[in-house]
């Protein structure tokens, strides 16, 4: 299943950060993140995408993330299945 714009958030230069997404805590199989920056300059590598089954059975799929450019950039995030 494909996503975009999904969540929004700010990281400043240098800082790194891990968020989670969930699909009603189903499992998709494999999901791919990828971080779109939203402003001039920004560049995000995303990178440790985890995919979790929870004590309930449910899933939630984790990603981290840095901010490798030089100024503050607001994100969100996008990506989909790899079937």
């Amino acid at each position: 299943m494909a996503f975009n714009n999904l969540g929004f958030g700010t990281l400043v230069s240098g800082q790194t950060a891990r968020w989670w997404y969930r699909f009603d805590g189903s499992d998709l199989g494999a999901q791919y993140c990828m971080v779109n920056p939203l402003n001039p300059g920004g560049s995000i590598v995303a990178n440790d995408q985890t995919k979790r089954r929870e004590n309930d059975g449910t899933i939630t799929y984790l990603v981290s993330f840095r901010n490798e450019g030089g100024v503050s950039t607001n994100f969100n995030l996008s990506g989909g299945g790899l079937s």
